[in-house]
Order: C-alpha cells, then sequence, then structure tokens
C-alpha cells in the first residue's frame, strides 16, 4: 500500500538522472531536511517506522517553507529497496533536486581576519570530495571552493560521505581558479598549496592569519600554474612507506592544524 501526501508547487530539477537523484538513510535524510537548504522533490518513508519518526516527516511536509513541489509518500521497505537499489535506507529516501552552490563573490566579500578557506583542485572522488566537506565542516573551515570542470559534483554519494555536513558548509563552484587565487590575496588571505614535494613542514607555517588550503587532484597533485600562485608550499612529515595521504586525510591534517594554532594563540 502506498499513501501519498501532495503539496503542489513549482517544479524543480533534479540531481542528476532519475537513478542518481535519490539519497536515502535515515541521519541523511533527516539532516538534509532539518537544514532546509538543499531542495527536497520527494520523500519517500517506509510505513512501519516509529510514531515519532512518521510524526517528523508529515509535520516537515505540511509546515516546511519551500518554493518546490514537496511529495510525501508512505510505501512499503521493499518499495524503497527498489528505488534506492540498496537495503541501508533505514526507511528513509529522498528525491533530490539540485545541489545549492553558494555564490564565490559573497564568500569573498565575507572574508575577514581569521578566515579560513580550503580550494580543492579536481577531486575526482566522491567519497573523498565528502569526507574533506566532513573535516572542513567539523574543523571550522569557513567555505570549500572547488572548479566547475574538472571535480566531482555533488552528489548522493558525496552527501552520504559528508555525514550530512554538505547541508552545513558553503560550496562554491569557481569557473577559474587562478582567478578565485589572486581573488583571495588581494583579501590578505595566504594560500598554502599541500605537496609532498615542498620542504617546509605544515607545522612550522604561521596559519593564524586568513588562510586557504589547496588540495590536488588524488592522481596529479595541485595544477602547476595554481602550485606557483600559492604563498607557500608546505608538506605533511610521514613515516611509514606508503607514498601519500590521500585528498580527505591530508585535508583534515591541514584543517585540524589551522585551528590548533589559533586555538593555541588565545590561550
Amino acid at each position: 500500500m502506498v499513501e501519498r501526501y501532495r503539496r503542489q508547487k513549482k517544479k524543480s530539477k533534479l540531481l542528476g538522472n532519475h537513478q542518481k537523484c535519490w539519497l536515502w538513510g535515515r541521519h541523511a535524510v533527516l539532516e538534509t531536511l532539518r537544514a532546509g537548504r538543499w531542495p527536497v522533490l520527494e520523500l519517500y518513508v517506509n510505513e512501519l517506522l516509529p510514531t515519532a519518526d512518521l510524526d517528523f516527516a508529515f509535520d516537515w511536509a505540511a509546515h516546511s517553507d519551500r518554493d518546490e513541489r514537496v511529495e510525501l509518500i508512505r510505501t512499503t521497505p521493499e518499495r524503497l529497496t527498489q528505488l534506492c537499489h540498496s537495503q541501508e535506507h533505514q526507511g528513509f529516501l529522498a528525491k533530490m533536486g539540485s545541489f545549492p552552490w553558494d555564490d564565490v563573490d559573497e564568500l569573498l566579500n565575507a572574508a575577514h581576519s581569521g578566515s579560513l578557506f580550503a580550494i580543492l583542485d579536481g577531486l575526482q572522488d566522491p567519497h573523498n570530495f565528502g569526507a574533506v566537506i566532513r573535516s572542513a565542516h567539523v574543523l571550522g573551515v569557513d567555505a570549500l571552493f572547488v572548479p566547475s570542470q574538472g571535480q566531482v559534483e555533488v552528489s548522493v554519494q558525496v552527501a552520504r560521505s559528508s555525514a550530512g555536513a554538505v547541508n552545513h558548509l558553503p560550496i562554491a563552484q569557481a569557473d577559474d581558479l587562478l582567478t578565485l587565487a589572486t581573488q583571495l590575496q588581494s583579501r590578505g588571505v595566504r594560500l598554502f598549496g599541500a605537496s609532498q614535494k615542498a620542504a617546509r613542514p605544515l607545522f612550522e607555517c604561521d596559519l593564524t592569519g586568513p588562510t586557504a588550503f589547496v588540495v590536488g587532484n588524488e592522481g596529479t597533485g595541485i595544477q602547476p600554474e595554481l602550485l606557483a600562485t600559492c604563498d607557500e608550499l608546505v608538506t605533511i612529515p610521514q613515516f611509514g612507506v606508503v607514498e601519500s595521504l590521500n585528498a580527505a586525510v591530508s585535508a583534515g591534517i591541514l584543517f585540524y592544524e589551522a585551528q590548533r594554532q589559533r586555538s593555541s594563540r588565545h590561550t
């Protein structure tokens, strides 16, 4: 049996094609609903969910103030599995609209003496991207910038890997990362490029001022032109035999060290 509860509003563009627009999992979906940032076009819930979860879903569909058409569908667990091709939906499935990217100029204009930014130079792995978003949110990064071409989009895989953090961190697409870099520098933000070949360890750098970390592609690193634009190149000391850390782990260490220095300065 399927029960439908509709509010008719204007149609919104899907996140990718029909197979790629589904976000599932109790935490991921509920975090998205609570944040109210990313358009949800349809919400499917397991008819056997606890009363508290069903009440929340009904209340959200009835009272949430959005412009998009919202449809709440109460159905069977089997139907949810059929739609998202996964048994890990935990009773919640959402059809997502396009991701709401933030505006580059607005984020640049909000830069201040304590700003902490990250520029991702063409990450390709959605799990890597999601993990960077999660670390950035947890460790107080003000915004992420990514290129509009050559970078994995914010997808449901990215959203799930971010554990819902994608709903709380400003993320903007820049047409040209070199232009973005000079714009940040003109606002007093120092760019630190993460590179295995750098001579100076991260922990020797002063990261207490306005800072932007540049994290490169998983395979090729930071593009040479952007690398040359950085104010300083830094390396994360390593002690094992594996060649390098992946982009997400490296980014987390960069963010943590910046916040460690800032916290120490105020104690």
